[in-house]
């Protein structure tokens, strides 16, 4: 008999924010939650490989940065763009 597996998700919220790849290439954010990131770029991502980007977020107290480290685990593409998700590896904040 087949073991049935069954994923538990985060809980994702729609968001965009501006997403910078540690190479420099700029993208936006789809949706977010406390363990990934969906966002889209202009450049190429491999599945499996690890990428260190940085989100900004414009917040009551002034700007922040998080700046991550994560695991690429989908790739998609369309239009042009690439579409990648990732699982938050490490992270930290910057003011």
């Amino acid at each position: 008999m087949r073991k049935s597996t069954i994923r538990e998700r985060s809980p994702r919220v729609k968001a965009s924010f501006p997403v910078r790849t540690a190479s420099g290439i700029s993208g936006l954010t789809t949706d977010i939650s406390a363990t990934g990131l969906f966002f889209e770029l202009d450049e190429k991502q491999e599945l499996g490989s690890v990428i260190s980007f940085s989100v900004e977020l414009d917040t009551p107290g002034g700007k922040l940065t998080i700046v991550c480290e994560g695991k690429v685990v989908r790739v998609e593409e369309e239009a042009g763009k690439v579409k990648v998700a990732t699982k938050i590896m490490s992270q930290s904040i910057e003011a």
